[in-house]
């Protein structure tokens, strides 16, 4: 009795040395899914890599952009915003941190600046946040470049040349409740220029098409994703000249670990691939063309 236990004893030691030693077995090791001990890890997972994530400081990324093409579905988290934050995550040479976005409406993006809360806002310029010397925030390089564009109907195209080309008698301009638009506001205000508001940007789209205003303000970017969207490329005219230009950054509430991690992403973004081809996506591409800031 006590031979046979032996020889069990030596059998199942020897059967194991051969299983950890085994190409097979080290191979599925590899691979993730088979420990030494019999147990198993989900795919492209192990415990070195919990340890890693877990070390992983998470940062905080807003943007109070719910439209395309930064959000085209909010429930289905798709959009600009989603790839970029995804991009930063999976290829993003620096490991240290772990973007999550937020998506906010600006007044409470004010509140959590003013709260002292840190993070980083997406697709923003400092004029935005009347910071035109960038010294109350840092700030990356540029994402996009980006105008207020003057979309007309391409029967009736309309060419912007100052606010006195909108004050034609019966011109309708159309724009976005809420929103001031530097350069001809102060001719609104004074009733010079008719404007009528929709509240959501692709309802311009429909106002045209109705004949119901003449033109309409939108950001290129956004008008570039409907336009592939809504095929529309043929019924639409974009005046040469905007309302203004403008480059999109990230601006940075936090410290300078996560400031450079960011800014030397975008860096490199312009001889990236994958960011070409995520703005194709969109409708975008990599431009070059000058901006007033």
């Amino acid at each position: 009795m006590r031979k046979c236990f032996l020889a069990l004893s030596l059998f199942f030691s020897f059967f194991s040395s051969f299983l950890v030693s085994s190409p097979l077995v080290g191979s599925l090791l590899a691979d993730g899914s088979l420990s030494a001990d019999g147990s198993l890890f989900a795919e492209g997972s192990s415990l070195a890599d919990g340890a890693s994530l877990e070390s992983k400081k998470v940062v905080t990324l807003w943007s109070y952009y719910d439209h395309p093409p930064f959000v085209t579905s909010a429930a289905d988290k798709k959009g600009l915003s989603y790839d970029f934050v995804e991009m930063l995550n999976l290829f993003s040479e620096n490991q240290t941190f772990q973007y999550r976005l937020e998506v906010v409406p600006r007044k409470r993006l004010d509140s959590y600046l003013e709260q002292g809360k840190k993070g980083a806002v997406l697709w923003v310029s400092p004029l935005f946040f009347a910071d035109p010397e960038q010294e109350k925030y840092r700030w990356t390089g540029a994402l996009l470049k980006d105008e207020q564009s003057f979309i007309s109907n391409s029967k009736t195209p309309f060419i912007f040349d100052g606010p006195e080309s909108l004050m034609q008698p019966g011109f309708v301009l159309g724009g976005l409740r809420g929103h001031i638009y530097h350069g001809i506001q102060e001719e609104i205000d004074a009733g010079k220029i008719i404007r009528s508001d929709v509240s959501y940007v692709k309802q311009n789209i429909g106002m045209l098409l109705k004949n119901r205003v003449d033109c309409f303000l939108i950001p290129y970017t956004t008008m570039k994703y409907f336009e592939k969207e809504m095929k529309l490329s043929n019924k639409i005219y974009y005046s040469p000249n905007p309302l203004n230009t403008y480059r999109r950054h990230i601006m940075v509430r936090h410290n300078s670990q996560v400031f450079h991690a960011l800014d030397n992403v975008v860096k490199q973004l312009e001889q990236d691939d994958y960011w070409a081809a995520l703005l194709d996506q969109y409708g975008l591409s990599l431009s070059t063309v000058n901006t007033d800031y």
